[in-house]
Formats: C-alpha cells, sequence, structure tokens
C-alpha cells in the first residue's frame, strides 16, 4: 500500500514537474516574443522620430548632412558618407572621412561597370581604407531606392572589426526607406520654391521674388546700387507678324543672354511683359555700369532670333539710375531708370540712358 502510494506520489511529482517546465518554456517563450516585439516598436519608434525629424527641416541645405549625423549618432559608426545620384551619377554631399577612393562600388557604378547597386556588409582584418593613418576594419553599404529607382547611397564604417552586422543592415534598410521620402519631398519642395521665385517663360526670377530678395541685398549693400531698366524695342511687332511663339523666344533669348552677362551678386527679373529690370550690386560709378550694359545691348544686336524658317535682329533700350545715398531708396531708384529708359524709348531706341 506504501510504495503503491509513494509510486503514484512520484509519479504527480514527475507530471508536475514537467507541467512546471513546459510552463516556464512557455513563459520563456512568451519573454523573447515580447522583448523582439518591444526591440521592433523601439526600432519604429526611432524611425518615425527620425523621419519627423528629417521632415521638419525639408528644404534646408543642410539636409544630406542632417542624414549623415544621424548615421554616426544612431548607429555609432566612426565614418558615414551620404551619396546622391545627380545626372546618373553618384556624387558625394557629406562624409566625415578625408577621401573615399575605398568606395569601390560607387566608382564602378559612376563608370558603368556594375548598373544596380545592392546592401553589402564587409569585415575584414585587413585595412579596408587606402591611407594607413585611418583604421576602417567594418562597412556597410546601403543603396537608398524609392520604387526601385536609385536616389543614392549611404555608407558606414568602423574602425572595429565585426562591429557592423546583420541586425546593422535590418536598421539602415528601415532608415533608408524614410530617407528615400524624406529626400524627394525635399526635391519637391525645392522644385515648388523655385518655380515660385521664377518666370516659368525667361527663366529669370519674377517681379515678386526680385523686390523679396533685393530688400535683403539693399540692406547688405555697403557702398552703392544700380537698377537697369531693359525694354525689347518694337516688340509688339514680332508679335504681329510671326506669332506670339516667335515673340516669346524674342523674350527667352534676350533673357538668356542677360542671364549670362551678369555678375553673380546681381538680380535679374522678369518686370512685365517684355520689361526685365536688373539690380546691380556694389556699384557708385554711372559709367561702368552704362558700359556693361552697352555691351550687353551690343551681344543681344549680334544674335539673330530663329524660330520655325524666321530669322530677325533683337535691339533693346536701357535706363540706368544709380542709388549712393543712405536711405537706400529702391522705389525712387527704379522710378529714375524708368524716365531714363522712357528716355532712350523716345530718343531713338537702341540706346543706354543714365
Amino acid at each position: 500500500m506504501l510504495t503503491s502510494l509513494s509510486d503514484e506520489y512520484n509519479q504527480l511529482k514527475n507530471e508536475y514537474e514537467g507541467y512546471q517546465k513546459m510552463a516556464e518554456g512557455i513563459i520563456q517563450k512568451q519573454s523573447m516574443k515580447i522583448i523582439e516585439l518591444d526591440k521592433k516598436v523601439d526600432v519604429l519608434s526611432l524611425i518615425v522620430e527620425i523621419s519627423e525629424y528629417i521632415n521638419k527641416r525639408i528644404g534646408r541645405g543642410e539636409i544630406v548632412s542632417i542624414i549623415n549625423d544621424i548615421m554616426i549618432g544612431i548607429l555609432g559608426v566612426t565614418y558615414s558618407s551620404v551619396y546622391l545620384l545627380e545626372n546618373r551619377k553618384l556624387q558625394l554631399k557629406s562624409t566625415n572621412l578625408p577621401n573615399t577612393k575605398h568606395h569601390f562600388s560607387i566608382n564602378d557604378y559612376n563608370e558603368g561597370k556594375i548598373s544596380k547597386l545592392n546592401a553589402s556588409i564587409v569585415n575584414r582584418i585587413d585595412n579596408i581604407y587606402i591611407c594607413d593613418n585611418i583604421q576602417i576594419h567594418s562597412s556597410i553599404l546601403m543603396p537608398i531606392y524609392l520604387k526601385n529607382n536609385l536616389l543614392g547611397v549611404i555608407v558606414v564604417e568602423h574602425h572595429i572589426y565585426n562591429y557592423l552586422n546583420n541586425e546593422h543592415v535590418k536598421l539602415l534598410t528601415a532608415l533608408t526607406n524614410q530617407i528615400a521620402i524624406c529626400i524627394e519631398n525635399n526635391k519637391l519642395y525645392n522644385k515648388i520654391k523655385q518655380n515660385s521665385q521664377k518666370d516659368f517663360l525667361t527663366g529669370l526670377f519674377n517681379r515678386n521674388y526680385f523686390f523679396s530678395v533685393i530688400k535683403e541685398k539693399v540692406k547688405n549693400c555697403g557702398k552703392g546700387f544700380a537698377i537697369v531698366m531693359i525694354d525689347i524695342d518694337n516688340f509688339k511687332n514680332f508679335n504681329d507678324r510671326f506669332g506670339h511663339q516667335y515673340g516669346d523666344m524674342v523674350l527667352r533669348k534676350v533673357s538668356d543672354i542677360i542671364k549670362d552677362s551678369i555678375r553673380k551678386e546681381d538680380v535679374a527679373a522678369r518686370y512685365g511683359g517684355e520689361e526685365i529690370i536688373i539690380y546691380m550690386y556694389n556699384v557708385t560709378d554711372s559709367l561702368s555700369v552704362y558700359k556693361r550694359m552697352r555691351n550687353i545691348g551690343d551681344l543681344i544686336k549680334r544674335k539673330a532670333v530663329e524660330y520655325n524658317e524666321v530669322s530677325s535682329y533683337v535691339t533693346v533700350s536701357m535706363g540706368i539710375s544709380i542709388c549712393t545715398s543712405k536711405d537706400k531708396d529702391v522705389e525712387s531708384t527704379i522710378r529714375r531708370a524708368d524716365m531714363n529708359l522712357y528716355r532712350a524709348k523716345n530718343s531713338g531706341k537702341n540706346k543706354v540712358v543714365y
């Protein structure tokens, strides 16, 4: 009887211990799943935070540098480099390396040796970098794709062998998916901004942007400035004789010559109709401005405008006004330039009056 009870007890004990181990195993598996889930949530939260951080800075010139700094901070890597695709070539936009000659895959892509870039990880005991004074033993190349279109590449590197692994690849893949959207949004923003500043037909700045930008330029102008008003002579005749498309071509040709002839610090805009206005920075001498404008007028006069078997020569009239006073009154300067333009038109056209 006692033996039977003892056997039954041992059986129950074994069963209990078995159930306990099974329960512990289930709890352990659930705990591991919860830990993995927490990790995924943390990664997703991190990606969302980074995406929001970058998107808030869209439109700023330093967005690529921000992305590069994020790579270094989040991944804890020693070096990071960001390339963007421009004119079918990957151009280095941000790096904290002295040079990136060892990025052979980038060079191969640019030279047409490979047509597609894939994510790759390299861990090497020997130094990856070509210069002895910098040590790189771990590296990941991560292309940035949006709808199968290559936008750029991120290369992260570390001086410790085997520092970067497949978990870093997974994180970078998720990050670059968001970064691709941010880069595309930034391009779209800049395109919209540029379109809002430019005149669609001529490619010159529009009138609104002209007045907004020269306010700041006048404030920072140490010397005087000049305003030049330009009007295409007999422009109505071009429209009437050859059609508005030819008239548009005339306006574009004249605008292109002006854009190519003025200094970087000067601002040219379409003022209205066939009139163009130029702001010239840091000038005090009317004669020097006159000579520059006369040269531009001669360039315009020498180049025939050709369109649909129609070829004709164009001249322009110009009025110049210089402002050297401390108050730097832009409106008064424009009025004087406009009056001088009127004098140039009334005295035979194809003239520069100052």
